[in-house]
């Protein structure tokens, strides 16, 4: 087992959710090409990119994008590719992830793809409706239950036309499992009342391993 993960479990028994917090904002001192792998060839070229960058194309016209947890910012550099009349926008709680993606959209020329150092449960600086997309890839799920409600009202609160996630969902209660696959339809429901929502399941093609049992791409419609 990777020793982080073992870490992890460890800092999962005695901080809870908070240690997914301290996980990713640290992770760079543990494994010292994280940020970078975020914008290497390989990642860049995931499937599952190209089915999210797909799924917020179908907004246009866009103005204004927000990526909660964005890393390096990757998604971002795909989008600004398509849309170079687009500003972005990413927060991430790790200052190398930042500080890499800014090198990296620096050097690609993107003048138009914003990042900084922020938690995903700090978006009082943005407006409300002031972002036609707020999306996610892959950090809700180092969310818990008791936190995970307020992120995605705020995240609401943000957008205009949709939120989109591409997250770990059950049809079952959410559970823990070294990350959480939250019952995002029953959260939803329950929390943001006439919303309408779509879901996409990732197939095997696109990702592997936990991603192909639960993995989706799920879209409220605002």
């Amino acid at each position: 087992m990777n020793p982080l993960r073992i870490i992890k479990r460890f800092l999962d028994k005695i901080l809870g959710a908070k240690a997914d917090e301290l996980f990713w904002k640290f992770h760079h001192f543990f494994d010292k090409d994280w940020a970078q792998s975020y914008i290497s060839d390989g990642s860049l070229n995931h499937l599952h990119r190209k089915l999210l960058v797909e799924k917020i194309s179908e907004y246009s016209p866009l103005k204004n994008v927000l990526e909660v947890g964005s890393a390096s910012g990757p998604n971002l550099y795909l989008l600004a590719n398509k849309f170079p009349k687009t500003n972005f926008y990413g927060i991430d709680i790790s200052a190398s992830a930042i500080y890499q993606g800014k090198h990296f959209l620096e050097k690609h020329g993107k003048k138009n793809v914003f990042l900084r150092m922020a938690s995903i449960f700090q978006l009082e600086d943005f407006k409300d409706k002031s972002m036609d997309i707020v999306f996610s890839d892959a950090v809700l799920l180092y969310v818990g239950p008791n936190k995970v409600v307020s992120v995605l009202k705020e995240m609401i609160r943000v957008a205009k036309k949709a939120i989109i996630l591409c997250e770990q969902h059950t049809s079952d209660e959410s559970f823990y499992d070294d990350k959480w696959i939250h019952n995002y339809h029953q959260v939803i429901e329950k929390n943001i009342p006439n919303a309408k929502i779509n879901f996409t399941k990732i197939i095997g093609e696109i990702w592997q391993g936990d991603w192909v049992k639960y993995g989706y791409i799920i879209e409220v419609i605002l």
